[in-house]
């Protein structure tokens, strides 16, 4: 089995950063995905609630998963704080979404993609929670040294993940570059 790359919950302020909404704006990237008032999101891989947050406003219930516990108990404050009443944070094992089959209308997955030790996997447990003709937003850093971010020795590359993604029988709605990302948008449509 692969290792993953886990993001350090001790740097969790330079998720939190105000800059980052100018290389990574949460309303101009959930804006290129259709979301309606009575979806039941995940947000996979949630760390700080970065997207999280701006999610939960436009959504019925999000569920907020992280494999670290100090992820998740920093988001648990920020929700106290904000008084966010559907947002229900989960801790999650690694390789593995701790929610029921074709339970999700919504799927974000932001700067993850190169932590998941069996992508393959993982790919697959999209699949299954996600209901058919559900959504899938995937963000990541491209394949190349952007000053700041994972080795870009772990990094998955656009082409890669798109492959990965179709293998397992999403399709794809979008893609586009960000300024350090890409973006991919996948519909879960015939996963055999």
């Amino acid at each position: 089995m692969k290792k993953s790359h886990v993001f350090d919950p001790k740097h969790i302020d330079v998720l939190e950063m105000e800059e980052r909404r100018i290389w990574q704006n949460p309303e101009e990237i959930l804006e290129t995905i259709e979301i309606k008032p009575d979806f039941v999101a995940a947000d996979l891989g949630c760390g700080s609630g970065f997207f999280t947050i701006p999610l939960s406003q436009k959504v019925k219930k999000v569920y907020a998963i992280d494999i670290q516990k100090e992820m998740l108990e920093f988001l648990e404050q920020k929700i106290q704080r904000l008084k966010i009443k559907n947002i229900e944070p989960i801790l999650s094992k690694e390789d593995e979404i701790p929610l029921e089959n074709e339970s999700i209308d919504l799927l974000m997955s932001i700067n993850t993609l190169h932590e998941f030790g069996d992508k393959e996997r993982m790919i697959e447990e999209m699949g299954r929670v996600l209901k058919l003709y559900g959504k899938l937003l995937i963000v990541d850093f491209k394949k190349e040294d952007t000053g700041f971010g994972p080795p870009v020795a772990i990094r998955v590359s656009k082409v890669q993940a798109k492959s990965l993604f179709e293998k397992k029988g999403f399709t794809i709605l979008e893609s586009k570059d960000l300024v350090y990302h890409y973006l991919l948008v996948f519909s879960k449509e015939n996963l055999g």
